[in-house]
């Protein structure tokens, strides 16, 4: 169902590219997941799990099986003489006990014929827990193959959101730099006029268009570097990479801080990889299991029905029910060394598992640190922009009345657009870092 769900949000996801030419940022991941190569390798290892589970409880089941011979010997054989022994009954004979010899003298036969054929059906009835931890660990096989595909899925959809928002990022700088461009420009008019009257010197002007020929590079910079950030998003989202679309999404101005109370108990009890380790520490123990299983008594039953031919000597037919019961007497520690096997398993499946969780739990304090840092600097970014702002006004009027010179207003320009700029870039890097921390929770 939730495979039916993307395909039908792929396909509005392309009619509404088409069509409108936007994309949203749950759009792209949509898009992403359905694409993902690596996916699709994850989705097909599910699929093989799933196919073993099935397989495993076909041992549950009895198995009928058919065989079938004939062999056709042409021209003329002499039999000689067969001596046959006899039985009093089809139980004794299959016991071996016989009671007398049947003669059949020579005889010759024209292409000769033997035909024989059987089927059978088998049942397990105890194989010592074989079986039922078979399955056991085939179940364990899909609840890995489940928790690595969600596992590359939160990937995925944290690669789609760090390109999607680099990629808002750096549009609102290309808006940025063409405000800077269209600002000095204005500024270059001005001193044009100036210049012509004699009120300002050559230098003066030449300033300005010094700094307008730089602002004009980094715009045509940011726009390819946009066009750039913009294929490479089409390539995570598996659009063709000349496809040109607008961001829906924009920037949070209003960025709050997540809730980030209980994180580190979400991500040891969210986390796919923890899962993944509990679950593989499940089949380590089954496979001990196995070991021990391989050494109790195994019983099955058998039925079975025997036709056979020769020529036209014998033309009989037989059905058979029979029991067959092993046991292990003695195996010179065998199964005491195949334990010693299975428990080193356990032991570092265990090891691994430890290991992991602590290095969950430093992983989650991390990123609360970095999405703390990254909540401070917007702020500080926004701060700043703020001064940035009131400075430029004051320096525009201070310029306008002969107080300051061209270099001060070109500087607080300046300043106003890296103020702006780093603003952006800090709301698009926290973006990005809320969804790192979805993930390191297990929650994405």
């Amino acid at each position: 169902m939730k495979k039916l769900y993307i395909t039908i949000s792929l396909i509005c996801t392309v009619l509404s590219l088409q069509a409108q030419k936007q994309l949203s940022l749950e759009e792209a991941r949509l898009s992403a997941l359905e694409y993902n190569r690596s996916l699709k390798v994850s989705e097909s290892h599910k699929q093989a799990a799933e196919a073993q589970k099935k397989d495993a409880f076909t041992n549950y089941l009895p198995s009928l099986a058919a065989s079938s011979s004939a062999s056709v010997i042409p021209g003329s054989i002499s039999t000689g003489d067969i001596f046959l022994p006899t039985a009093a009954s089809p139980a004794d004979a299959m016991a071996g006990s016989y009671n007398g010899v049947a003669h059949m003298p020579n005889s010759e036969i024209d292409n000769f014929t033997f035909i024989m054929a059987d089927v059978s059906v088998q049942q397990a009835i105890y194989a010592g827990g074989k079986i039922r931890t078979a399955n056991k660990m085939a179940e364990s096989g899909i609840v890995i193959a489940e928790q690595a595909y969600q596992l590359k899925e939160s990937e995925v959809i944290l690669n789609t959101d760090e390109a999607y928002w680099q990629l808002a990022a750096l549009r609102e700088g290309v808006i940025l730099a063409e405000k800077y461009v269209q600002m000095l420009d204005t500024l270059e008019g001005q001193l044009n006029a100036s210049y012509e009257l004699g009120l300002v010197p050559k230098s003066e002007q030449l300033k300005v268009k010094v700094q307008k020929n730089d602002a004009e590079l980094s715009l045509l910079r940011a726009s390819n570097g946009y066009k750039m950030l913009q294929m490479n998003l089409c390539q995570v989202i598996g659009l063709p990479l000349d496809t040109e679309f607008e961001l829906t999404e924009r920037v949070d101005f209003n960025p709050t801080l997540p809730n980030l109370v209980n994180g580190n108990v979400l991500a040891q009890d969210q986390r796919q990889e923890l899962k993944i380790l509990q679950e593989q520490g499940n089949i380590a123990g089954y496979e001990k299991r196995m070991v021990n299983a391989e050494y109790l008594p195994q019983l099955g039953a058998q039925a079975g029905y025997n036709y056979f031919k020769i020529d036209n000597l014998i033309d009989d037919a037989q059905f058979m029910v029979a029991a067959s019961l092993h046991v292990p007497i003695f195996n010179w520690n065998q199964r005491k060394h195949k334990r010693v096997v299975a428990q080193t398993k356990i032991d570092e499946v265990n090891y691994n598992l430890e290991d992991t969780k602590e290095f969950i739990q430093l992983e989650v304090q991390q990123i609360q640190l970095k999405l703390q840092e990254g909540f401070e600097e917007v702020l500080w970014a926004q701060r700043n922009k703020s001064e940035a702002q009131e400075s430029l006004e004051e320096t525009q009027l201070s310029f306008d009345v002969g107080l300051n010179t061209t270099t001060d207003l070109l500087n607080a320009q300046a300043t106003w657009q890296n103020a702006q700029a780093k603003e952006v870039q800090s709301l698009a890097n926290f973006e990005i870092l809320k969804t790192q921390y979805l993930k390191v929770i297990g929650s994405l």
